[in-house]
């Protein structure tokens, strides 16, 4: 499951080398905004020229603090590191530039496979321009400047209600969501399927959300069991930041993995749709981390209940991590397992 594991952070690496080796010959100086940099490797050369560097993360990376939205404040100029699908760049182009005085640099990085080529078609009229400071290793730099067309700078500005209808439960509920978050305006398949199976809660269980995005899942514990004590972790602030609309009693907890939980009270079900991919590339990592790494935050007779894509093949997984493990759900796409360790 591992075999994949680590090529999204090798090509973090390279795109950022790349950009960081033309952002060092371009030395900008002024405040310098850089959106993505889970890296780090164009902040430290931006530093190094003496520009002053204010970054901004979205995702949690590596236990790196993260917002859903940039800092207030004017900037001379902004790095972005082209984000995972459109919807996504198009806000952080937005937030970016709503902080650049018209005629300011704006610099994006990213790699052919990514798209990187086409991201000058989705300028949303915010910037012109455009020129390839450089080509390397399948990756680029583009240098642009922001014209003086109004950017939508805040994050309410991309706030949307959809009506979702959840198994089991009579008529949508309404539930707060932002582009790009996963499965966003719509119930995702897997997700259906979960809750089609989903065990019934006891009153009081605390429940863990891992992976929550907007807390679509958590929601429907909640709707089944108003008492339910609920935690939900996601890596990215923009899908906390709308779980803590839908699920506004839960504890809220951003980390890329089961270790940002701490210590604390065991939990009597763990429920997850776990991500799949980081960046563009399928990623099983975060997967067989959370499977063999639940027991530890399981009480006495807790479970864990998760669906993956029926190609990722985690019956094994759960049979070796779990003294007992249960198939509860499949489908052509789909599996939903069950493991409670003895």
């Amino acid at each position: 499951m591992s075999r994949l594991s680590n090529r999204a952070t090798d090509r973090d690496s390279a795109v950022a080398g790349v950009a960081a080796e033309a952002l060092a010959d371009r030395r900008p100086q002024g405040r310098i905004l850089v959106a993505g940099d889970t890296d780090g490797a164009m902040e430290e050369a931006l530093t190094e020229g003496r520009a002053e560097v204010v970054s901004w993360h979205r995702l949690g990376v590596d236990g790196k603090p993260a917002t859903p939205w940039p800092a207030d404040g004017a900037f001379d100029g902004a790095v972005l590191r082209l984000p995972r699908g459109w919807a996504a760049f198009e806000m952080a182009l937005h937030a970016l530039a709503a902080r650049l005085p018209a005629g300011a640099p704006l610099w994006i990085a990213g790699s052919n496979d990514e798209g990187i080529t086409s991201a000058p078609k989705r300028f949303d009229g915010l910037a012109e321009g455009v020129e390839t400071l450089t080509i390397k290793r399948r990756a680029r730099l583009l240098e642009t400047r922001r014209t003086s067309d109004a950017a939508k700078g805040n994050l309410e500005d991309w706030r949307e209600t959809v009506a979702l209808p959840l198994p089991g439960r009579d008529g949508a509920l309404d539930l707060v969501s932002y582009p790009g978050l996963f499965a966003h305006g719509r119930l995702d398949t897997g997700t259906e399927c979960l809750l089609q199976v989903l065990p019934e809660i006891a009153a009081g269980t605390a429940v863990l959300d891992f992976g929550c995005g907007a807390g679509v899942i958590a929601r429907a514990v909640r709707e089944r069991t108003p008492d339910a004590r609920l935690t939900l972790l996601d890596i990215d602030a923009v899908a906390l930041h709308a779980a803590r609309q839908n699920v506004p009693d839960a504890e809220c907890v951003l980390s890329d993995g089961l270790t940002g939980l701490g210590t604390r009270e065991r939990f009597g079900l763990i429920v997850s749709n776990p991500p799949l991919h980081r960046g563009k590339d399928e990623d099983f990592g975060m997967l067989e981390a959370l499977v063999t790494g639940t027991k530890q935050y399981l009480k006495l007779r807790g479970s864990l209940v998760a669906v993956t894509q029926r190609t990722a093949g985690v019956g094994k997984l759960f049979k070796t991590a779990f003294g007992h493990a249960d198939l509860l759900l499949e489908t052509p796409q789909f599996q939903v397992w069950k493991g409670t360790p003895k």
